[in-house]
């Protein structure tokens, strides 16, 4: 194979580093052009960021393709203010949008750096205002010259902190805020169906997020969306053009242990395995990767400190959906399967009613279901079981030092 892939060391990859994704990016594609809004449904790392920006790229002499993250967002006005400053560069909507916020903008707000020109519209809404203001942006959007596809990045991360607050508490108040926020953005895309599509995406769930306030009706006009890892022929075409870039010699054996290692192939994970096997290469001055190597580097990087700052996220996303309290009973879930390979009923259940106690069964049913969902965890014959085995290698190595497996406990 004479193909060549450089490294990809952002966020996402577009152009000539996106990789083997063409049958889901014209599947994807496909549904813009139906006029569908679409849930990108996918575990995290897999690389949804980077097909909703190489189909923007793609897409952009047919559609204007706005891309919004809302990753920093707190409320729903700070969700209107980010629509609003993804639509500054082009300046016929910029010079509509600006006019719902002449109440704070000035005659030289060019010159205001964009930073700046966030923290003014932002001050420029009100709790109650932010619906309105959002109706006539969507409105602008609507009458461009072209179809425009708004790509919201993270809004599952927004709905979740309208829904928890920092105490992560679901109140009434919280609930009917955020089901005010859900239902404006859904009475939009019903309103601009066929001029405006709508994708969201995220690091968690949407669904789960809004099944734990009863929230689930207000996503019944979105098309879910999946997208699945690589499959093992394509991420060791992968590693091979990756070694061609660089010009290592890798062997054959060497790439089956890389993704027997792994276990299930998440583009990320490979990328990542491939530079610390790299790195180890260049530091013992050869250019030759052997399965030996391999294994070395899989112990001593993947599992350790610098796979540590990589695979934390996981561990920090599933507290975000979960809070404090329920998210122990994932974290003793997840490694009491990753000790002893396997989580049967008796067990799940046993360490349910050691967390709670009359309402074990609705917190296991939505903890489990969380993690299905996001893809920790899958069943397999009445059992569950991790997904990616370097997930559940980096778990043990994590937590499995001082836990002890329920059925060894006296």
């Amino acid at each position: 194979m004479d193909a060549k892939l450089k490294r990809s060391t952002g966020n996402w990859a577009v152009g000539d580093k996106f990789w083997d994704r063409e049958v889901e990016r014209e599947l994807f594609e496909e549904r813009i052009d139906e006029g569908a809004h679409l849930l990108l449904v996918a575990p995290r790392r897999i690389g949804k960021t980077s097909l909703l920006k190489e189909s923007a790229r793609r897409l952009s002499e047919r559609y204007l393709c706005l891309y919004v993250d809302l990753q920093k967002a707190q409320s729903a006005a700070d969700a209107i203010v980010e629509l609003s400053l993804a639509a500054h560069p082009y300046k016929p909507l910029w010079d509509k949008a600006k006019g719902i916020f002449q109440n704070v903008l000035r005659e030289n707000v060019e010159s205001i750096k964009i930073q700046e020109l966030g923290i003014t519209l932002r001050s420029g809404l009100t709790s109650g205002d932010w619906a309105s203001k959002g109706d006539k942006l969507f409105e602008i959007l609507a009458s461009y010259e072209k179809p425009v596809v708004l790509l919201f990045d993270e809004l599952p991360i927004l709905v979740n902190r309208l829904l928890k607050g920092p105490d992560y508490q679901i109140t009434p108040e919280r609930r009917q805020t955020a089901d005010e926020f859900l239902s404006w953005l859904r009475a939009n895309a019903i309103r601009h169906q066929g001029v405006i599509r709508i994708v969201i995406a995220g690091s968690i769930g949407l669904e789960p997020v809004a099944r734990q306030a009863g929230l689930s009706a207000t996503l019944n006009n979105l098309t879910p969306f999946h997208l699945g890892p690589w499959d093992p022929a394509i991420a060791a075409d992968c590693l091979r053009a990756l070694a061609n870039e660089y010009s290592l010699k890798i062997d054959e054996s060497a790439i089956e242990e890389m993704i027997s290692l792994l276990g299930v192939c998440i583009p990320h994970h490979i990328q990542m395995f491939f530079d610390y096997v790299y790195q180890a290469a260049r530091l013992q001055r050869t250019d030759h990767v052997s399965r030996e190597l391999v294994g070395e580097v899989y112990n001593r990087s993947m599992l350790g400190t610098r796979g540590h700052m990589e695979l934390s996220h996981l561990e920090e996303r599933l507290r975000m959906v979960l809070g404090p309290k329920v998210d122990l009973l994932a974290l003793d879930l997840l490694t009491e399967t990753a000790v002893m390979g396997t989580l049967g009923a008796d067990v799940a259940t046993s360490l349910a009613r050691e967390h709670f106690n009359a309402d074990w069964e609705p917190n296991l049913r939505e903890v489990l279901s969380i993690l299905e969902h996001d893809g920790y965890l899958e069943s397999r014959s009445g059992s569950y079981v991790f997904v990616s085995r370097l997930l559940k290698d980096w778990w043990n190595a994590r937590f499995g030092f001082t836990y002890v497996p329920l059925s060894k406990r006296k």
